[in-house]
């Protein structure tokens, strides 16, 4: 790709490569890589086959996947082994409660959200709003909506023009959360989104912080299927090209998200200064990756803490022989246990303490609830050591 997909710029430096990087970390496999004579694709042990190329536009602070396969991520979205996360923990509801009642306070006219997952947000809004419209291309949202009265499911992939088409209503808030950063054409995207939207109705925007991530070097968090990083800024002067002025902004997680309230106005705020890497970057990153398989080397038997997508992201890292040492991966979702990340023989088990026994050394690969579940968890309850990745890896012993 020689331009950039947001602004257009030609000035593109390079950030970071990976190679071996799942399609979408999203799916699991129903049989280990013994029992299917090698993971089933042909590809080495916890191993994808495609590479990324994290690229920087220099005019407006953009980064991206040069590589992204847009038909391939299509495809891995309608397998039938890819799980869309839900939430099951009480952090996650009483995010969406609190975000909830700060969309609340702006209206309670008519909602939007595109892509709304497991309608989360869509149940604890649409008691109080007008009326509220979905749009996927799935039936799972049709579905999960059912007993709410004033709520209908367009089923379709999001395009402005043909949304209004089905509109009975003028559109006061438009959501989107953790959606942008799977959209390779993120201007048609915003354009098309703000195409819906009178002045004074409202955006709100939620995707992870790409200024957190390469604060805390975690690598594992650059996988395929996210597309792109944004931060702060970077996402503030595409609207304000759009006629969109940011009125709040939010962090959850300790700032590994971050939510942006906008307000279209028609007029074209003033541009905040850019924030651009280096090599510096591709160096801390890389460095990382080694401390992390030191830190393993003196291991035999390893789990995983966390077995959704940053589990499967992580292993794409990880030489074979360190991957070899992981016997489990330990998550809460029941959908996942009795699976296995993908092309390993790393089987997903529930959270029992039992689940831990003969294990060395645990690697919490769950960011956003690392230090909860630490607490919760491991702390009084593990005897071993603890190797910590949500800001920087850090090494403990219990």
């Amino acid at each position: 790709m020689s331009n950039c997909p947001l602004c257009g710029g030609k000035k593109l430096v390079k950030l970071f490569e990976a190679q071996n990087a799942f399609v979408s970390v999203g799916d699991l496999a129903n049989h280990s890589f013994d029992d299917t004579g090698g993971g089933g694709g042909g590809n080495p042990y916890c191993k994808g086959d495609l590479r990324i190329e994290l690229k920087q536009c220099l005019a407006c602070s953009y980064i991206f996947n040069a590589l992204f396969d847009r038909q391939k991520m299509h495809e891995a979205y309608f397998n039938e082994a890819y799980i869309t996360p839900v939430a099951i923990s009480n952090i996650m509801s009483s995010h969406i409660l609190r975000l909830s009642e700060k969309i609340k306070s702006y209206t309670a006219g008519v909602g939007l959200e595109i892509a709304p997952g497991a309608c989360d947000l869509v149940k604890a809004l649409a008691g109080d709003f007008e009326f509220f419209y979905t749009i996927d291309p799935s039936h799972t949202p049709q579905k999960l909506l059912i007993s709410e009265r004033n709520v209908r499911h367009i089923r379709a992939l999001f395009n402005g023009e043909k949304v209004k088409d089905n509109l009975n209503h003028k559109i006061d808030f438009v959501i989107f959360r953790h959606l942008i950063e799977h959209i390779d054409t993120p201007r048609e995207f915003l354009e098309s989104v703000v195409g819906l939207l009178e002045n004074e109705a409202m955006l709100y925007i939620e995707t992870p912080n790409a200024e957190e991530i390469f604060e805390s070097k975690r690598f594992y968090e650059i996988r395929h299927e996210h597309c792109n990083y944004f931060d702060k800024v970077a996402l503030c002067n595409a609207l304000a090209l759009l006629g969109c002025e940011l009125v709040e902004s939010v962090e959850y997680y300790e700032r590994q998200w971050i939510g942006l309230f906008f307000k279209k106005t028609g007029k074209m705020p003033k541009q905040l200064p850019i924030l651009l890497y280096d090599e510096s970057l591709t160096k801390a990153l890389n460095l990382e990756i080694v401390k992390l398989e030191e830190l393993l080397k003196p291991f035999e038997n390893v789990a995983l803490y966390g077995a959704g997508g940053h589990a499967n992201s992580l292993i794409t890292y990880l030489s074979e022989t360190s991957c070899r040492k992981i016997k489990c991966a330990i998550d809460k979702d029941e959908r996942r246990v009795g699976t296995y990340l993908q092309n390993s023989n790393i089987i997903i088990k529930n959270n029992d303490m039992q689940n831990l026994q003969g294990i060395e050394c645990v690697l919490m690969c769950m960011p956003c609830y690392e230090g909860v579940v630490f607490e919760k968890e491991l702390k009084n309850h593990f005897k071993g050591k603890v190797i910590l990745s949500a800001k920087g890896i850090q090494y403990l012993s219990l």
